[in-house]
């Protein structure tokens, strides 16, 4: 079979380029140390539960929130801290200084094998955009220099699987649809999303799952270097100005 012709690979983030679930948990774990470090008082009504409900309360009056996890996170602590009698001021200025704990420990990932050294090829093929639910910031972790751009919910006001980003990511490289290979880890945000949008759609599935949704993904990948096989075993790649 001939291959197909790609301008531009869109690759999710988080589990994807590197394994997150330890991360968040790590940064979440940081973040709260240091709130509840410097408000002692809270510790005894501090709970997963309370945080749920402030999460829930703050969605349900700004929807938007659910789009920009940086302001939601620091709403949060805003909230936490309000409604354990600090003041306004306090307030702010801890949430900023806690967030600034969780975003320092969250961008502390370590990529998957061979992913630095296969987006640096890739990127002198083809344009490279990531699209991304969460927050990294690409810049910490010094890949950024490998993407044209980063599209993040904030920036659509939706998450994957919603078109926002991969409409965008059409928008910003000037190619069409069929022109595009999506790369992520999660059968609905990125592969059901990406497959919407008439994308092409390669699985990363480094956990060896089994495909549980209707259609199976045909292209998959179980590492970075394989990755880069099954890309270039199926399409030719071509650099385009943007």
């Amino acid at each position: 079979m001939p291959r197909n012709k790609l301008k531009l690979i869109t690759l999710d983030l988080d589990d994807t380029l590197w394994p997150n679930t330890k991360i968040i948990i790590a940064a979440e774990n940081a973040m709260w140390r240091f709130i509840l470090g410097k408000f002692p008082d809270i510790k005894d009504s501090f709970s997963d539960n309370l945080i749920g409900d402030i999460r829930t309360s703050l969605v349900k009056k700004d929807k938007s929130l659910k789009f920009d996890l940086t302001r939601f996170r620091k709403q949060i602590i805003k909230e936490l801290l309000l409604d354990h009698g600090a003041d306004e001021s306090s307030a702010a200025y801890y949430s900023n200084e806690g967030f600034n704990v969780f975003f320092k420990a969250r961008n502390k990932v370590q990529l998957y094998k061979d992913a630095r050294i296969i987006l640096e090829r890739l990127s002198r093929k083809v344009n490279l955009i990531s699209l991304s639910n969460g927050n990294a910031d690409l810049n910490i972790i010094g890949i950024s220099n490998f993407f044209i751009d980063q599209i993040s919910s904030k920036d659509v006001q939706s998450n994957k699987p919603s078109s926002g980003h991969f409409i965008k990511a059409l928008q910003v490289a000037k190619c069409e649809p069929q022109e595009v290979l999506h790369i992520g880890d999660c059968p609905i945000n990125d592969i059901g999303g990406a497959r919407n949008c008439n994308f092409n759609t390669l699985w990363f599935n480094c956990e060896k799952r089994k495909w549980e949704e209707i259609v199976p993904c045909e292209l998959q990948a179980k590492t970075w270097k394989e990755v880069y096989q099954v890309v270039n075993k199926n399409f030719i790649l071509e650099k385009k100005d943007v």
